[in-house]
């Protein structure tokens, strides 16, 4: 490396700088030892990562999936625009043996963790760097009690920091879930776990989806002792990163939101919402492949659900999963068929994008340049 390759100044040079991509900042570092320490200086990452949130267009996103023609699990971006364009495929860090499922995502970085019983893995990936980093063990995890457990990942906007919390729940007597769960919550600065005691009254599935939004992780859950009926009642379970504190929402009034492997959540311009895949009658016929799309008009105000439309593709082998949005509101489904097809509400019509795979294996995560993990 060499020193003082370019005469600028020091506020001239960080403004040249942060408006470039990761992949250029990355070469960049070898310019010099002080471009070097300026690029992997926390407070440049941070200004770096402020200016990409601000002008994120969504229009790259990351596609995960086994493809059932490669029989490989594939790591790709694809342009979304007007058409679904393959980019670029990426080569995920880790040998996966399909073990490694996605706990979160937010601004550009990954959560991802395996489900080995007390062999837990938890690790952040940046695919704009392609580098990956894997956390401590987490504190709670030599027990010999049947357990069972949860992640969310995202970001405290305060602190600027990222934060995994962590939800263990013991099983009792035919596999109950034993509430409340111990919770533990690892920070990047610090890069460690630490307990938090506080009484956690949900269940939170391992199945739940999650969205970030606002600075709170979002989860369907449901607290054991609101019954209604025979059942307990799903919920918007809610952890706010910087309080630490977990909440509540309501669900859209008059659903049935009983089998919560139907429900899921996403976010779409700024907004939560709901995506409750079902079967339905009508005239006297079941139809599958139904799906009603939810949005919460005021953050925080169960009253402000709205419906936005309904899906119905059974002609197309009826809806296995109903992944999220794109970026022009189209809503990304994977058929009963494991066929990957795109549903534009405004003409109602299914478009058809030439991928197959595992249907649970799907996950369509947007892509944004981040620098940490420098």
């Amino acid at each position: 490396m060499r020193d003082d390759v370019v005469d600028l100044p020091q506020e001239i040079l960080i403004e040249i700088l942060v408006k470039l991509p990761v992949r250029s900042l990355a070469r960049f570092r070898c310019v010099s030892k002080s471009w070097d320490s300026l690029i992997t200086d926390r407070s440049f990452v941070s200004l770096h990562l402020r200016r990409a949130m601000a002008c994120h267009d969504r229009s790259v996103v990351l596609l995960r999936h086994y493809s059932l023609t490669q029989r490989r699990e594939r790591n790709t971006l694809y342009l979304d625009g007007e058409s679904f364009l393959e980019h670029q495929e990426l080569e995920f860090p880790l040998k996966t043996n399909d073990t490694y499922y996605l706990a979160g995502s937010c601004n550009g970085l990954l959560c991802f963790s395996n489900y080995i019983i007390n062999h837990l893995q938890v690790i952040l990936w940046n695919p704009s760097l392609r580098k990956c980093v894997q956390l401590p063990v987490p504190r709670f995890i030599d027990t010999d009690l049947t357990h069972t457990y949860v992640l969310g990942f995202g970001f405290d906007s305060r602190r600027v920091d990222y934060k995994v919390v962590r939800l263990i729940y013991i099983l009792g007597r035919n596999w109950s879930v034993l509430v409340p769960p111990e919770v533990e919550v690892y920070e990047l600065k610090t890069n460690a776990w630490r307990g938090i005691q506080t009484a956690v009254p949900y269940v939170i599935p391992e199945s739940s989806s999650q969205a970030f939004l606002n600075g709170a992780i979002h989860w369907i859950g449901y607290n054991p002792d609101d019954k209604v009926a025979s059942d307990p009642r799903s919920i918007v379970v809610l952890y706010h990163m910087h309080d630490e504190v977990f909440g509540e929402m309501e669900l859209p009034k008059g659903g049935d939101y009983v089998n919560r492997l139907n429900l899921s959540l996403a976010v779409h311009q700024d907004s939560i919402c709901l995506l409750h895949c079902h079967p339905m009658e009508e005239d006297g016929h079941q139809l599958y492949g139904v799906c009603w799309v939810w949005v919460m008009k005021e953050y925080g105000s169960s009253d402000s659900w709205a419906k936005l439309f309904t899906i119905n593709i059974g002609e197309h082998g009826g809806i296995g999963r109903a992944l999220g949005f794109r970026k022009q509101g189209d809503v990304l489904l994977v058929t009963h068929n494991d066929e990957l097809v795109s549903y534009d509400s405004r003409s109602q019509r299914i478009s058809r994008l030439g991928l197959y795979g595992v249907a649970r294996s799907f996950e369509v995560i947007p892509y944004m340049d981040c620098l940490v993990l420098v």
